[in-house]
């Protein structure tokens, strides 16, 4: 049986607003294609192997929690310029998405405010919106990578922006939480047929269960 490894990098300090979830939903997802997912969770002062992996996910958490997480990343910095220069994928949610100004070309910043709501983005490889919330008070000012999402309702990764994320090769950062891969089972289907691509597995049509349906409902409060 083929396998894939998934790593939850900072899972003990990254872990605000259920965010665990999309790996769960990964897993599921993965899982239900035949596959064997192996998923490590590790964080700061772990003996981590970052090209050992098929898929690292990061999700959300405090200011504390965040700048020591960006401490601990900085030893990784090289491994995991190699591990997206290599179409190995990363999605980073919520905050966690600053994590990587060090290591994109992108800046961002703290705001004396914070950006709160409801979100309905269009991601251009499906044609299904993207939904989520965002509670932040950091903006991407700077940035010379491509953007994730074109902003349909909502705010972009800084007030006034149409465009919001960082897209890098199979790197997906976003500032949504929901958690993503359980409010959008199509983005998550296509994250799944990606990751399946890239390792050279047929994708296998599924059922369409419960989770697509309570998405079409939701989505029902902000597109006719």
């Amino acid at each position: 049986m083929k396998q894939i490894k998934i790593l939850h990098l900072y899972y003990d300090l990254l872990n605000l607003y259920g965010e665990n979830a999309n790996v769960r939903a990964l897993c599921k997802s993965l899982e239900n294609q035949g596959l064997k997912v192996i998923i490590d969770f590790k964080s700061i002062n772990d003996d981590i192997k970052i090209n050992t992996y098929d898929f690292i996910y990061i999700g959300s958490g405090s200011d504390e929690n965040l700048n020591i997480a960006i401490n601990d990343m900085k030893k990784y910095i090289k491994e995991i310029k190699d591990f997206i220069n290599n179409n190995k994928f990363i999605l980073a949610t919520g905050n966690s998405l600053d994590l990587f100004s060090n290591i994109l070309d992108f800046k961002s910043k703290t705001i004396d405010f914070r950006i709160v709501g409801e979100q309905v983005y269009n991601f251009k490889d499906i044609k299904q919106l993207v939904i989520g919330f965002q509670n932040r008070d950091t903006v991407i000012y700077e940035s010379n990578e491509d953007y994730l999402f074109d902003v349909k309702e909502g705010t972009g990764y800084e007030p006034n922006k149409a465009q919001e994320g960082i897209k890098k090769n199979n790197f997906y950062g976003t500032y949504l939480l929901g958690p993503i891969l359980i409010r959008n089972p199509y983005f998550l289907e296509y994250l799944t047929k990606k990751l399946l691509e890239n390792n050279n597995i047929k994708y296998k049509k599924v059922d369409k269960g419960v989770a697509y349906i309570a998405y079409e409902e939701f989505l029902k409060n902000f597109v006719n």
